[in-house]
């Protein structure tokens, strides 16, 4: 939009941006104040607009939101930008509710991931700007990010470790429990074979008849 501007009067930019609106209500907005928005400048259109198109407050919720917001487990490079970006909506329509760079890098430190925090104060970091302050922060939430990685990696490989450790331990188990009914069993079996080969048959009438005659004992 800067180099569409360079050519034009001041005077001219304002119609320019206006003309380009879409949003039906917006633009009838402005056909209907057009004769007195088109002698504003580009600042003064933008205060105009601002009021008629945003909600009453809109600042201090956008201020609520920046100073409420917590890095988490999310990027730093994403977190600072959407903070950026809300500071610089801000910004850009004149509002007093806006941050410096100061006072941004002060609200990105107090509210970033507690780790990045405790590695940012162990490291001393000195920066000559926020830009700077900026970069060297994102590498070194990178650098922690790859730290967690590895050290994840390492915890869960310890926990399938265990796991195969518990269940080679618990087959076993299994296994020796079974034993003593597979004995037991066997020790029945045997007993009845034992039991079958002592104890002869019993006698027929014929094999009784001899006995008696030969005055044999059958009690046995």
């Amino acid at each position: 939009m800067c180099l569409k501007h360079s050519k034009k009067k001041p005077e001219e930019i304002v119609q320019f941006v206006a003309d380009g609106m879409l949003e039906p209500h917006f633009v009838k907005w402005y056909h209907t104040n057009q004769k007195q928005i088109n002698t504003m400048n580009l600042d003064a259109y933008l205060t105009k607009f601002a009021k008629y198109a945003l909600p009453c407050k809109w600042e201090h919720r956008v201020l609520n939101t920046l100073l409420s917001a917590k890095q988490g487990n999310k990027l730093f490079s994403g977190w600072e930008i959407k903070l950026k970006n809300l500071n610089a909506l801000l910004s850009n329509t004149k509002s007093t509710c806006c941050l410096s760079s100061t006072a941004l890098q002060a609200q990105l430190e107090v509210n970033m991931n507690p780790d990045l925090c405790a590695k940012l104060d162990n490291m001393n970091l000195i920066a000559s700007t926020f830009s700077d302050w900026i970069h060297k922060v994102t590498e070194l939430d990178k650098d922690l990010c790859e730290e967690n990685a590895c050290t994840q990696y390492l915890i869960n490989t310890n926990n399938t470790a265990q796991a195969m450790e518990q269940e080679r331990h618990k087959l076993l188990a299994e296994h020796l429990s079974d034993q003593p009914t597979h004995t037991q069993t066997l020790s029945s079996t045997s007993s009845n074979i034992n039991a079958s080969t002592l104890c002869p048959p019993q006698l027929t009438k014929e094999e009784k008849k001899i006995f008696k005659k030969h005055k044999g004992c059958t009690r046995c």
